[in-house]
């Protein structure tokens, strides 16, 4: 990128990074930011969860936008992964317990599919930290491969 040449001043380049390892890396960030913590309905289950996915995503999300400085080339798709199935486990922790009319057997069909999505959190983050592993190998919750 390039940014615009100013009277008396040389035009100046800035540093060109892996746009999508960057975008992927900052598509992790927003999901940690956005995740809904606490509230008035909020329970120690619900919250463990987003915790950890916040975790995650946080974490994996500076080491890719580290990795994407500094590597050309990379694969986004298990970031981006990982991402969206975060992004669907937040969206499902907020129907649950949030009815007008509570019904303990919809809940429960809710708090099973997001038992199966979080039972496969552990392999796509293995998947998602491999694809940075360069910068982030040992990092602390990230699953090693």
């Amino acid at each position: 990128m390039s940014g615009p040449s100013l009277p008396g001043r040389p035009f100046q380049t800035r540093p060109v990074t892996n746009t999508s390892m960057d975008d992927a890396g900052r598509c992790l960030l927003s999901v940690a930011w956005n995740i809904r913590t606490g509230g008035p309905r909020a329970d120690p289950r619900s919250d463990a969860v987003r915790e950890r996915l916040q975790t995650v995503c946080r974490r994996l999300g500076h080491a890719t936008c580290r990795y994407a400085a500094v590597h050309p080339g990379g694969d986004p798709v298990p970031l981006l992964r990982l991402a969206d199935r975060a992004y669907e486990i937040d969206t499902l922790l907020l129907l649950v317990g949030t009815s007008l009319i509570p019904d303990p057997a919809r809940d429960a069909r809710r708090w099973g599919e997001i038992d199966g999505l979080v039972s496969e959190l552990d392999t796509l983050t293995s998947a998602a930290g491999a694809a940075v592993e360069p910068v982030c190998g040992g990092l602390p919750g990230v699953p090693a491969r």
